[in-house]
């Protein structure tokens, strides 16, 4: 809901004499400004207090709207009986406004009247307050633009005081150039404080990916679909992608490399976070989060290990949070990708791998030869050695059946022993490195087998190679 739609719905709601409207709201001073200038046109008497007398404006005679502001779970109970009888009343001439959190009160009071969620605030919301606020600084358009497009999941007071801030800092330092870096960093300080929404840097790219290449391919062909332009051409946005495959073959990596290909913040979903947070439902906490992914739009939205959150068999709390997710996944309108990994598939719920949720489901399997000889070259080219000094061919065919972060350990354990040895690192010191390790396909033959049956009949292999797949086909 953006926020026409959002003063729309309020105002409709204090025209038909509701009298509750409970906001769920983080700013309330535009939505008071709002209020005012509304209810001045409809004639409609406006009180704004802290402390209401709603015994006395239980029988008012005339349309009286009252603006309860710093409403605490003290003064709500207290309030309890008055509030329940104006409810009951067919009909009222007293609507009562209270903007603030949602779990200050008890559920089964709040299931009469749900609760109206305000929108953060759009881009152009954004963009004006910029301007407001740097005065001679917004001279820059461009720089403008950015700090509006980096902005975005903030509240217009959060903004306002990072932007003060910044601009303080930008005059008493000349030649200041860090604007957008510090409204990303103080962005991410605060949804750390969330917690269960994360911002990710990572300079991981599609390159730093070996293998993988009908992934890569499926990918850069939507570069461009989230545009004016493709919806135009009759294109949708994707909405997603479920990533299945063996421990340690890159899933994480690649939804770090889809941000940057895109150019799209990476957030990652903490289900754990969700849980953890003790003063509101998980409902409540994961519908926020969601709430700020689709603000921050166009977004990368990662959700890793996704079984182990939403395994066969949860319990009703997790369950009902997956059903969230899915209708966000099926119903939303912004321009958010959701990327889920997963490597117990036997733990996935059904209907979370039914057909129509995901784009697309991709199998990564264990890199073959040319996989394994490119990612020999990304993790030594990684390390400021050049990859054409080894025999990159040599050492893929030496780590047959190895993962990427096994390949990975390996080029670390051998400089680490050319460290200690007070010399470079070699071809030999690598080779070592991959006999002296037991890669996890010798250690679960069997599971990885159960997997690739699986991913043959339900997924999309990842990669052009698809021979280990088809075997079981």
């Amino acid at each position: 809901m953006n926020e026409s739609d959002f003063l729309r719905t309020l105002f409709l709601r204090i025209k038909a004499a509701e009298p509750l409207i409970w906001i769920e709201t983080p700013d309330d001073d535009w939505i008071i400004n709002a209020i005012r200038t509304e209810l001045a046109n409809l004639k409609i008497s406006l009180e704004i207090t802290d402390t209401p007398d709603l015994a006395s404006l239980e029988n008012v005679q005339t349309r009286t709207a009252v603006l309860w502001l710093n409403v605490t779970s003290a003064a709500l109970h207290a309030h309890e009986q008055p509030l329940m009888r104006m409810i009951r009343k067919l009909r009222t001439q007293l609507t009562l406004i209270i903007p603030a959190p949602s779990h200050i009160v008890r559920p089964e009071f709040l299931a009469k009247y749900p609760v109206l969620q305000a929108p953060l605030p759009t881009f152009e919301a954004r963009k004006r307050l910029i301007q407001l606020t740097l005065g001679t600084f917004a001279r820059d358009t461009e720089r403008v633009d950015q700090l509006a497009f980096t902005s975005a999941g903030l509240t217009r007071t959060q903004l306002y005081r990072i932007l003060a801030r910044t601009m303080i800092e930008a005059r008493e330092t000349p030649g200041f150039k860090d604007w957008e870096r510090r409204v990303s960093e103080e962005k991410k300080r605060l949804l750390a404080h969330d917690m269960s929404l994360e911002v990710i840097d990572d300079p991981a790219t599609l390159d730093d990916v070996g293998g993988a290449d009908e992934l890569k391919t499926w990918l850069i062909q939507r570069t461009a679909v989230f545009s004016d332009e493709a919806r135009a051409f009759g294109l949708q946005p994707p909405r997603g992608l479920l990533l299945v495959g063996i421990q340690g073959c890159g899933k994480s990596l690649i939804a770090k490399a889809i941000a940057n290909a895109w150019k799209f913040p990476l957030l990652r979903l903490d289900i754990s976070a969700i849980f953890a947070e003790s003063s509101e439902t998980p409902d409540a906490v994961l519908q926020r989060a969601l709430h700020v992914a689709d603000v921050m739009a166009p977004a990368v939205i990662w959700c890793d290990e996704i079984e182990k959150a939403f395994a066969e068999g949860a319990d009703p709390t997790t369950r009902r949070l997956l059903g969230h997710i899915l209708n966000w996944l099926q119903e939303r309108r912004a321009n958010s990708f959701f990327v889920a990994t997963a490597n117990d598939v036997s733990e996935l719920p059904s209907e979370l791998i039914r057909k129509g949720r995901f784009d697309e489901l991709f199998f990564i399997d264990l890199p073959d030869d040319a996989a394994r000889e490119q990612i020999f070259r990304i993790h030594l080219k990684k390390r400021r050695r050049d990859p054409d000094r080894f025999n990159c061919e040599y050492l893929a065919s030496l780590a047959r059946n190895f993962s990427g972060a096994e390949i990975e350990q390996t080029v670390i354990a051998a400089l680490f022993t050319a460290f200690n040895a007070h010399r470079e690192v070699t071809q030999d010191d690598i080779s070592d490195a991959i006999q002296d390790t037991v890669p996890l396909y010798k250690q679960r033959a069997e599971d990885i087998k159960r997997l690739r049956e699986w991913a043959s009949e339900r997924t999309r292999a990842a990669a052009n190679n698809a021979r280990l797949l088809s075997y079981f086909a």
